[in-house]
């Protein structure tokens, strides 16, 4: 289905099963196929799995100028308003965590059931108080060292064959438009959502990844000393960046234990 945002722009969105609803959302230059590993979980258990492209991604509108950081943000909240979601949970990977956490920075008071990112830290950029960010990428460089070209595989030991099977047709089909949203990239990367997560009320799971290629994992329990209520941190190993991708059976036995019970993970 085709949902229209604020500006008029159309998502491509579709929803899956029956149950308290968990809307996923990828990272930057992904596309939706990317969740199959947890839609068929998700629909298995009890659950509505609602997936879509994300703004100028994948089979969603393609658009003309910038793409923001906050415009993802939006786009989040009028899906699930637009969808009358009742208290959703929201898994957010990559970029797509960008999102959740501004999510819970700018509508607080919105009811959610609970919140996921995956390995993604809630500020890209380093210095000397935050060394979590990207690769060699600092407030001070990333005008010149955000967009370098890098030989970094993205995954440990690619996509599991499952997930692959679905995703790489899916993506053949809906190619990235990488030159339209390197703006988006910068964006993204300048972003600090450290306080939203400082001051969520909202039970909020930090997936990281020992192993991945971007991130140092330890920004997870970073931020959970800073809201030990509701932050929850949990280091994993055996996959690079795109966890739930990797190693999927895993994931979602961790997945399964939050949504069950968030307050106690």
């Amino acid at each position: 289905m085709k949902i229209k945002m604020r500006d008029g722009v159309a998502l491509d969105c579709h929803r899956y099963g029956k149950g308290q609803p968990v809307v996923l959302v990828h990272g930057f230059g992904g596309i939706q196929e990317i969740w199959v590993g947890q839609v068929s979980w998700l629909v298995a258990h009890g659950y509505e799995a609602i997936v879509y492209d994300q703004r100028n991604h994948g089979a969603s509108q393609p658009i003309a100028g910038p793409v923001q950081v906050m415009g993802l943000v939006q786009d989040l909240h009028d899906l699930i308003t637009q969808l009358h979601l009742k208290k959703p949970f929201l898994i957010g990977h990559s970029m797509g965590a960008g999102a959740v956490y501004g999510f819970l920075g700018y509508y607080p008071s919105f009811k959610l059931s609970g919140a996921m990112g995956i390995d993604q830290p809630p500020k890209m950029l380093s210095n000397s108080e935050w060394p979590y960010g990207f690769l060699d990428v600092t407030d001070d460089n990333y005008r010149t060292n955000l967009l370098k070209k890098r030989k970094v595989h993205e995954t440990l030991n690619g996509l599991d064959d499952r997930i692959w099977q679905r995703y790489h047709p899916a993506k053949k089909q809906k190619p990235f438009r990488l030159k339209e949203n390197l703006g988006l990239l910068v964006n993204e990367a300048r972003a600090d959502w450290r306080s939203a997560l400082e001051h969520t009320q909202v039970d909020t799971l930090l997936v990281s990844s020992v192993q991945s290629p971007f991130f140092d994992y330890r920004f997870a329990e970073t931020m959970e000393r800073l809201n030990p209520q509701h932050i929850h941190a949990l280091a994993v190993e055996g996959a690079g960046h795109d966890v739930q991708a990797e190693i999927p059976d895993k994931f979602n036995q961790i997945m399964g234990a939050f949504l069950k019970n968030p307050a106690t993970f």
